[in-house]
């Protein structure tokens, strides 16, 4: 008798102690934390009299996307902010006629434009950073080391919360496009669940998209056939508009990983269609084919493990840093076509039978070794890779351009890097296949982080 009172007791008080939870979040969710902000915007000691809080949080995302004293590009300080390109351009003019911020075109790509604090941005962040500095260093005084602990978890546990169901309210399900230079066969792309834009080849007047109206095999079996040059073309923002439109009708957002803007002005098309959306993500992959794949399928694991689409852009721009593509290319025939090597060299490098190893990192392509004969060629490209250091946890992707049987070859050098190490592979298309020809083989991995 007494345990079945005593446990009706608990229950009342569990009900009691559960009703008075709910009223102080909803009391916290509703008027404190509303009144935090406005607390905050009012407050004008903690900032520059012609600064608005909004404008401040600008400044944070500019100073946060600068590394080793590099500024950050516009597109990606825009996605940092879950804002439009176009959004963060006004905001970005108003603050450059108050001498706030400088804007520059990236030397290394033209089509890209990066943002700086100025002295006067910097000390503005400054006297804001204090003012959150002495409000955090208040708090952590006044409360005991338990409460700060809780503090801390609850804060952890809530952004989580709050972030999904973001994305269930919003019905927003996660979609990965890419463009077709990534040289994912139609039927991966499929089991993967992500969307590809076909990019074009021409042979003359006659054009081809990129494995629907040429497979990679045709491709090269006509380049090999053809006195004509090839010539590719990239993507507009007209195009990349239909579909990303098409992408976020029914309230998706949109990962879009995209050929390198060194390479090729297709991603500036698509930061332009993109500048008007809300929820599309265009990242700059800073690689091409299989370096594109392997950042297409960690994406493809970052959306499967529930991570919304501004944290996977993010990470995949973190990724594109550090991606590392290495080939070896047979014949310098259809690199002296398309007018990246010069007649003397290449007819110079058939007779020595030469083998130029390149490197593709941070968008630009090297050519950091050269070697003779095949078999050679691929021991250099592994030790090459050996001595970058391939991050394991992130796989690696294998490619060839029709010469399946030489990437296995190729892979025979690896053996002693690929344990414990997913492996996929890759064939070289249309698109980056005119400027290799056939035979090309390589490899595209994560390097190791330098300490």
């Amino acid at each position: 008798m007494r345990y079945n009172y005593s446990k009706a007791v608990l229950k009342e008080v569990f009900i009691i102690k559960n009703d008075q939870s709910k009223e102080k979040i909803r009391t916290f969710l509703t008027e404190t934390a509303d009144n935090v902000l406005k607390f905050e915007e009012n407050f004008v000691k903690n900032r520059p009299a012609n600064l608005s809080i909004k404008e401040i949080h600008v400044l944070e995302a500019i100073a946060k996307s600068a590394k080793n004293e590099i500024a950050g590009r516009a597109s990606d300080i825009a996605v940092s902010l879950r804002i439009a390109p176009g959004t963060l351009t006004a905001t970005a003019d108003v603050l450059e006629k108050k001498n706030y911020i400088t804007r520059f075109r990236d030397p290394n790509d033209q089509r890209s434009v990066r943002i700086m604090l100025t002295e006067k941005g910097n000390e503005a962040l400054l006297l804001h950073e204090s003012f959150h500095d002495n409000l955090i260093d208040e708090l952590i005084n006044t409360l005991s080391d338990e409460d700060v602990f809780c503090l801390t978890k609850a804060q952890v546990i809530l952004q989580s919360f709050f972030t999904q169901k973001e994305r269930t309210l919003k019905n927003k399900e996660i979609k990965i496009l890419v463009d077709s230079t990534c040289d994912i066969s139609p039927t991966e792309a499929k089991t993967l669940g992500i969307t590809m834009i076909p990019m074009s080849t021409s042979f003359g007047h006659q054009v081809y998209k990129q494995n629907i109206d040429l497979t990679s095999k045709q491709f090269f079996q006509k380049l090999t056939e053809s006195d004509v040059v090839p010539t590719t073309s990239q993507l507009t923002p007209f195009d990349f508009e239909k579909t990303y439109k098409e992408a976020i009708k029914d309230g998706s957002e949109v990962v879009a990983i995209h050929l390198s803007s060194t390479l090729s002005g297709t991603f500036q098309s698509a930061v332009v269609a993109a500048r008007q959306m809300t929820g599309v993500y265009p990242v700059d992959s800073q690689t091409a084919t299989a370096g594109i794949a392997l950042l297409v399928r960690i994406a493809v694991l970052l959306r499967d493990a529930g991570k919304d689409a501004q944290q996977i852009a993010k990470k995949i721009k973190e990724l594109s840093e550090r991606v590392v593509v290495l080939a070896y290319i047979p014949t310098l025939k259809y690199l002296v076509r398309g007018g990246r090597v010069s007649s003397t060299a290449g007819l110079i490098g058939s007779l020595l039978n030469i083998y130029p190893i390149i490197s593709v990192q941070n968008g630009i392509i090297t050519n950091i070794a050269k070697t003779k004969g095949q078999r050679m060629a691929q021991r250099k490209l592994a030790k090459i890779a050996e001595e970058y250091g391939i991050d394991k946890q992130y796989g690696l992707v294998f490619a060839h351009a029709d010469a399946e049987s030489k990437m296995y070859e190729l892979k025979a050098n690896f053996e002693s890097q690929l344990e414990n190490c997913d492996v996929q592979y890759c064939e070289i298309g249309a698109v980056i296949g005119t400027h290799t020809g056939p035979g090309a083989v390589g490899i595209a991995f994560i390097r190791k982080q330098e300490k």
